[in-house]
């Protein structure tokens, strides 16, 4: 019998061998690995540019939940007899120049500037979440506990929980 084209596949057709899912595994691994890396100098960039207090305080919470994440990230390279390599994470050092040249944009006021700091902010956290969420299913395909990604996924989650709730505060309307 012949096989149909794989453009008429259906997703659940698809199969992959585990070498092929732990190889995606670690590409994405090394995806937030080095993402988490950029971040962090980003972040410190950034939080010179904010204008109160409390987004600073904001930014530096997401500098430290970066940190601790890489460590836990170096822990689950370990835990799988696997060494981070350098990639290029492109796409994310675009939106964070984005980012940067939005906020810095002459003619914004320190409170627009806030706005947009916290509006890409959001935007990156939701693109850590995913990555994890991402890593947490290819982990349980390959027979890996998904649990050691509970803790970077949940902060992910917090952070960008945070982010929204400061962008609502700056955009809500004064009380009368």
């Amino acid at each position: 019998m012949t096989r149909p084209p794989v453009n008429d596949l259906s997703p659940q057709d698809v199969k992959f061998e585990d070498e092929h899912l732990k190889k995606i595994f670690l590409e994405h691994l090394n995806s937030i690995y080095c993402g988490k890396q950029h971040l962090i100098n980003f972040f410190e960039e950034i939080k010179g540019l904010a204008t109160l207090q409390f987004l600073k305080n904001a930014i530096q919470e997401c500098t430290n939940d970066a940190a601790e994440q890489l460590q836990h990230l170096d822990g689950i390279f370990n835990s799988i007899s696997e060494d981070q390599s350098k990639i290029s994470v492109l796409g994310m050092k675009a939106m964070t120049l984005e980012a940067y040249i939005s906020a810095i944009k002459a003619g914004k006021t320190p409170m627009e500037r806030d706005v947009f700091i916290v509006f890409y902010l959001q935007l990156i956290e939701g693109i850590e979440v995913t990555y994890f969420k991402v890593l947490k299913n290819l982990a349980r395909a390959i027979g890996y506990s998904n649990t050691f990604l509970d803790k970077p996924f949940n902060q992910a989650v917090e952070d960008r929980i945070m982010f929204e709730s400061i962008y609502k505060e700056y955009i809500s309307e004064p009380a009368p």
